[in-house]
């Protein structure tokens, strides 16, 4: 239990106990969700100083709240939920309850590792590209990614409000769907899912321990209907170049006037990534959003009338505490190639964590913009056949 202390930034003891879908249970939120009387931090105490507390809940916090759970803490979170790993320098980084050595995953890297730690019964995060994912594989517990706009933005920080969306964690699918049948939206009309389609490129470079983990899985998988897809390098070069201009541009409206007035001091890689947003145009961006219309119909193409995709959440353990920069850069370039089909189209994701008998590896499902119910329902019939 200690190995999750490091996640919580703030306690908290916020609802009654009345009924509800989740009367009894206990959550955290991630430090740029607001909470009515407190300051969001944004994971950075510069950001803490020059802004006022919240006059009211974010959305997702009412919706929660109404529903009989009960708030107990805020979390930790990498600095401006730029980063992936969950170090923060000014705060520390939470110690990941199942791999004390590496790095608990972020930006939602509390939200995360509270859940890992049995210290509350399920965490909200937020997920622009991959801060949900990352440490939900990394701390072998669900993560959850929704459909862009599936749940209601309001009172949360922004980073890149075209990308950004609410996710959770839980440490079982059904607690998972619990907090999905709260927050979500009916899923739009479409014929389900019966066709696994295994991404080949994101399969390619995975290493013996994500393998092995994920090989009952694979296997069961493919005594249904299957096949495999591709994007191909040309693909995921060209579309990770346009969608960190985008994220980057984005970045760079919701926090550039703060920064250039306020001059905080970032940890380096945050430092390097908010420079380089400063600098991309205004046509670097629309360039993005063209390229994304353009594909989006490869996308669709690729998932079918009743296909869901099925690829590593990121493709290795946990980095360890002790790699250097430029190991970790190479790392996050490796995740952001992945991460970015669901962010870059606004798709739902789920994490599913897999036995290991090492440090947590988890693979993904990613199923149509607006399936989020159905991908999590998919989810638990697949975590089912799984334990047969």
């Amino acid at each position: 239990m200690n190995a999750g202390l490091g996640a919580i930034s703030l306690v908290l003891n916020e609802g009654a106990d009345h009924p509800g879908p989740l009367a009894g249970a206990t959550f955290v939120v991630k430090e740029n969700i607001d909470v009515a009387g407190r300051v969001s931090t944004n994971g950075h105490p510069q950001w803490a100083s020059t802004h006022a507390p919240a006059r009211v809940n974010a959305a997702v916090v009412d919706r929660l709240l109404g529903a009989g759970a009960r708030l107990v803490g805020k979390t930790h979170m990498d600095e401006m939920a730029y980063s992936l790993m969950g170090a923060n320098p000014h705060f520390g980084a939470p110690i990941n309850p199942a791999a004390p050595e590496r790095h608990p995953g972020g930006s939602s890297s509390g939200s995360a590792v509270a859940v890992a730690a049995g210290l509350v019964n399920f965490a909200i995060g937020t997920d622009t590209a991959g801060s949900c994912r990352a440490p939900a594989a990394f701390c072998g517990i669900f993560g959850f990614r929704s459909s862009h706009g599936a749940v209601p933005m309001d009172g949360v920080v922004p980073l890149a409000p075209s990308l950004d969306v609410i996710g959770w964690f839980a440490r079982d699918v059904a607690r998972m769907i619990e907090v999905g049948d709260v927050l979500l939206p009916r899923d739009g009309d479409h014929g389900g899912f019966e066709e696994a389609v295994l991404l080949a490129d994101a399969f390619s470079n995975v290493g013996a321990s994500f393998a092995g983990a994920a090989a009952p899985a694979i296997d069961m998988l493919k005594t249904g209907r299957w096949r495999e897809g591709r994007l191909d390098e040309d693909f995921f070069k060209t579309a990770l170049a346009h969608f960190r201009n985008l994220q980057a541009h984005e970045a760079w409206a919701s926090h550039g006037a703060w920064i250039t007035s306020e001059h905080p001091h970032f940890g380096k890689g945050v430092e390097e990534r908010f420079a380089f947003a400063s600098a991309v145009t205004l046509d670097q961006k629309k360039a993005a959003e063209a390229f994304r219309e353009e594909t989006r119909g490869r996308i669709d193409a690729l998932l079918g009338e009743q296909g869901f995709l099925v690829m590593p959440t990121a493709p290795f353990r946990s980095p360890l505490l002790n790699e250097s920069d430029e190991q970790l850069d190479v790392r996050r370039y490796q995740m952001m190639r992945l991460f970015l089909i669901a962010s870059y189209f606004s798709l739902p994701q789920i994490s599913l964590p897999l036995p290991t008998k090492d440090a947590p590896v988890g693979l993904s499902l990613v199923g149509r913009r607006g399936s989020d119910r159905q991908l999590l329902a998919l989810a638990q019939g697949v975590c089912a056949k799984l334990k047969k």
